[in-house]
């Protein structure tokens, strides 16, 4: 009885070693599904990890082609901007250097005019009368105020800034004036003088004398003539003396204004320049 339980012991530990192996096998085989679980999620995890890494770089490669792409579009909006720029200058001073050119035709073309019309006496005889205190300070058709002690004039056709000698048919006066207004608007009459032209000439007491007009200067009191220019003549203690030349009639008329101070006789006329 004692040794009949050997069988059995013995048969238990066969069965033991027998299922032993199966167990580890299936150990294993569990095991190994989750390494491989591991192994798929370390290499999703990197890809993962590669991907976003390849995201973020595609992102800072489209961000950084999208700004070089927006630096050339503002470069070439720029550029535009200063070719369209330049483009205009150009065109601006073509425009103004035509507007010149034309200017300066018009100019010498109106020189011309006045000058043949000066040269062929179209003028102009006829009655000279003079405006003063009722017009003073009034609008006159150049625009400024009427002032009745500067040497200006109306005359109903010339050019605003033409310059005209006028002198007295009966006594040889003669006078400097720049047309500044339109008129006189009375039959037979040529011209309307200021009071101070007036009496420069000796009409001022008469009120009306027949004279005759020369045209000098074109519309910018420039003289007609490129060898003539004005001067302010007055008495000095010997003999008369002359400032100048002026080219423009304005000029002229300042400094005779301002000599007038001194000497009330002096008075502008026109000579040759040299």
């Amino acid at each position: 009885m004692k040794y009949s339980r050997w069988p059995l012991v013995l048969a238990a530990i066969a069965l033991c070693m027998l299922l032993a192996p199966p167990m580890n096998a299936d150990a294993a085989s569990q095991s190994a599904p989750s390494d491989q679980k591991h192994k798929n999620a370390a290499t999703s995890a990197a890809k993962k990890s590669s991907g976003d890494t390849d995201t973020r770089k595609s992102k800072r490669e489209k961000a950084s082609e999208k700004s070089a792409s927006s630096s050339h579009s503002s470069r070439s909006k720029r550029d535009k901007a200063e070719s369209r720029s330049k483009s205009k200058q150009r065109n601006s001073s073509s425009k103004q250097a035509a507007s010149i050119d034309a200017d300066r035709r018009d100019s010498t073309d109106s020189r011309d005019i006045w000058l043949k019309r000066a040269q062929e006496s179209e003028i102009m005889t006829g009655k000279a009368s003079w405006y003063g205190r009722d017009f003073h300070g009034g609008p006159t058709a150049r625009g400024n105020d009427y002032d009745m002690y500067t040497f200006t004039a109306a005359h109903r056709t010339l050019p605003m800034g033409t310059v005209v000698r006028v002198t007295d048919q009966e006594n040889g006066k003669s006078v400097m004036v720049c047309v500044t207004d339109r008129g006189p608007f009375v039959r037979g009459r040529v011209i309307d003088l200021s009071f101070a032209a007036a009496q420069q000439i000796d009409i001022g007491n008469r009120g009306v004398s027949r004279v005759e007009l020369e045209v000098v200067s074109d519309e910018s009191g420039t003289p007609l003539k490129p060898d003539e220019a004005f001067f302010v003549r007055y008495n000095a203690a010997q003999s008369d003396e002359k400032i100048g030349p002026y080219r423009a009639f304005a000029d002229a008329a300042a400094m005779h204004e301002a000599l007038r101070q001194v000497h009330p006789e002096a008075e502008v006329v026109i000579d040759q320049s040299r």
